[in-house]
């Protein structure tokens, strides 16, 4: 028995707002489910344009109804277990393996940095105390990856998508 992708197919589809601003992947499943029942239509990526039959390929629905958060929205709460989340649990600074425990801010907040997603990385205890309250340029650290917002992979497969949907 196929599970999974297997059984559904490859990949993630995008979904988007009425807007047309990218909130989420979901499953194929999902959004066969949301196509059949109404809460959503399968948009052509190339043209943008609204169709009901599910032949082709299913890598964009639009719910008409939905307006995406905003990133700051998604701070809200638990904040320190999503930028671990985010980062795998790894110390994002080079030549450290160590499992991430912190949150650090690369702008230091009495530098004038602030609590966004492009300015947290989580980290080590060690690699925190060590940088201290200064930048990783001052420490002498170097990031792994520069840190994205949440959706921002989101984005860049969405554009990558209208891309692929301009050329053909």
């Amino acid at each position: 028995m196929l599970k999974g992708r297997e059984r559904h197919g490859a990949g993630e589809v995008i979904a988007v707002d009425r807007n047309y601003v990218p909130m989420q992947e979901v499953s194929r499943r999902r959004a066969l489910c949301a196509v059949v029942a109404g809460r959503a239509h399968v948009l052509n990526p190339a043209t943008f344009e609204r169709h009901r039959n599910l032949d082709g390929s299913l890598e964009l629905i639009i719910f008409p109804h939905a307006q995406a958060c905003s990133d700051s929205k998604l701070l809200i709460g638990r904040l320190e277990r999503r930028v671990l989340r985010r980062d795998h649990y790894l110390c994002q600074y080079e030549g450290c393996q160590r499992k991430a425990t912190t949150v650090d801010h690369v702008i230091p907040l009495c530098q004038g940095g602030s609590t966004t997603w492009q300015n947290l990385v989580g980290c080590c205890l060690l690699c925190n105390q060590t940088k201290g309250g200064r930048t990783p340029d001052q420490a002498g650290m170097v990031l792994k990856r520069q840190p994205k917002g949440p959706r921002a992979h989101l984005f860049e497969r969405f554009e990558e998508l209208l891309k692929r949907a301009s050329a053909a």
